[in-house]
């Protein structure tokens, strides 16, 4: 994980598989350029074009400082947005590699590290790397594993795209006896709350929440958490990670799960808002909790989030874009793509995933900036460059005007979506033998400058605070 690829450590290869479509800049050629055409000319030749060389010397050194500038700024942009990878400056290698699971809130980012919650022979521990390395820079245990007549023990880190900064936080769904017959089984169902620090993985406190847990989230330094009570109705409350005192509470006036109903109660965090779903849907303002939205019972409203704003679409009543108060701004034919990263490179505008067609609005206003038809799903926007996927294809959209710059069907279904450095589009390929690889994919022509190959059995492929990683069933690689 280097600085910004120049043209010359591009290395082209030939490819059979060129992209269907191929517009916009040509590649930067490869190492080598053309002679010299003043090579031979005669001594006086160079003698009296002496002071033209040296101010020629000094243009090209100032051109290089720039350049290196523009370098470091780019680097600096892209390494701060979270869900893109740090640019490289060549084809990744393996640099190390330790056991891990696919699980979500398995693998995490926090205070400068690769953070990893594995299961142990006799506990759950999390182990922050050094991410270039993989020298563990500490580790502690996070809960005992389960004993035997019990269930299993379940722990999950809630993670973000971005660095999570100083604290890390664990939930520890406590098992339970397996037989009925024990008194202790009537319990309400108990979850642990284990604050860390991200600098030496010390305990910073900790807290318990009590009854049947719907959704539980991260917000910033606390924790949203809704449960059930004895009526049915869900109780919602934003809680300081570390005390676990209460920042806001509310319960939904309607019954929110039953058994006669067939949908069951869910919460999920969007900031800015929280979606709860159930015999209704609600939008809650995730600062303190107010009713943003109340969804018609059974209605199946649709919720994305949308920076500062948040967007809502129904089978009745279509969709809209809202304001952190609720209000309604303007009507959308369908819902905003949620992207994995996002650069701000189209402050203007707001990408609409329609199904079968993807469009871009005015972000204040709603007015239409462009439509294209296109089957694939939006990943994720860099560089005004909207890269999408699906099935067996990804590819690059022009997010100023919705043109197409190229798509490359790999010809079997993608086993992750692709992700970027900037510059490159990092996604699935196979070898001519059929292992899977890592294609390195000009992020404007599409032209395949790199591939690597992966472990047998990849199932993910993402950007951990920067940091190239990817899983298989059992183990993490970090590639750089």
């Amino acid at each position: 994980m280097a600085d910004r690829r120049t043209g010359a450590r591009m290395q082209l290869v030939e490819v059979d598989d060129a992209p269907s479509v191929t517009t916009g800049a040509q590649p930067t050629p490869p190492h080598g350029a053309a002679p010299d055409a003043r090579a031979g000319r005669p001594r006086g030749t160079l003698r009296r074009w002496w002071p033209v060389a040296a101010l020629a010397v000094l243009v090209l050194t100032g051109a290089t400082v720039v350049v290196s500038a523009r370098n470091g700024a780019f680097v600096a942009r892209v390494a701060a947005v979270p869900g893109l990878v740090r640019p490289l400056d060549a084809a990744p290698e393996p640099l190390w590699q330790t056991r891990a699971s696919i699980a979500p809130g398995t693998v995490l980012a926090a205070d400068g590290g690769l953070v990893v919650l594995v299961e142990g022979a006799e506990a759950w521990t999390v182990t922050s790397h050094d991410p270039v390395s993989g020298a563990p820079r500490w580790t502690a245990d996070v809960a005992p594993v389960s004993r035997s007549g019990f269930e299993s023990t379940d722990v999950i880190c809630p993670a973000s795209r971005a660095d999570l900064g100083s604290l890390l936080v664990c939930l520890v769904r406590e098992p339970q006896v397996l037989y009925s017959g024990d008194v202790s089984n009537q319990e309400p169902p108990r979850l642990a709350v284990v604050p860390l620090s991200a600098r030496d993985g010390a305990r910073l406190g900790g807290w318990e929440v009590r009854g049947d847990v719907v959704g539980i989230d991260r917000v910033g330094d606390d924790i949203v958490v809704g449960t059930l009570d004895d009526d049915r109705h869900l109780l919602v409350q934003r809680r300081d990670a570390r005390t676990g005192d209460v920042v806001w509470s509310m319960v939904t006036p309607e019954v929110m799960e039953a058994p006669e109903q067939i949908v069951t109660a869910s919460l999920h965090v969007r900031p800015p808002v929280v979606v709860l779903h159930g015999g209704q849907t609600l939008v809650l303002d995730v600062r303190d909790g107010r009713t943003l939205v109340t969804g018609a019972r059974f209605g199946a409203l649709q919720v994305s989030a949308l920076g500062e704003r948040f967007a809502t679409w129904a089978p009745s009543g279509g969709g809209h874009v809202h304001a952190i108060d609720g209000s309604e701004l303007y009507p959308v034919e369908g819902l905003p793509a949620e992207l994995t990263a996002d650069d701000g490179s189209l402050p203007d505008g707001v990408i609409i995933d329609e199904g079968s067609q993807l469009t871009a609005v005015h972000e204040a206003t709603g007015a239409p900036l462009w439509r294209t038809q296109s089957s694939l799903d939006p990943r994720l926007l860099v560089s005004r460059r909207l890269v999408a996927s699906g099935a067996s294809t990804y590819g690059v959209i022009d997010a100023t005007d919705g043109t197409e710059l190229w798509e490359i069907d790999t010809g079997t279904a993608l086993p992750w979506y692709p992700t970027s450095d900037g510059t490159l589009v990092l996604g699935p390929g196979s070898s001519p033998g059929g292992g899977p690889e890592l294609w390195g994919r000009g992020l404007q022509d599409g032209v395949r400058y790199w591939s690597v190959a992966l472990p047998e059995g990849v199932r993910r492929v993402d950007a951990v605070g920067g940091v190239l990683v990817v899983r298989t069933e059992k183990e993490l690689v970090v590639y750089g």
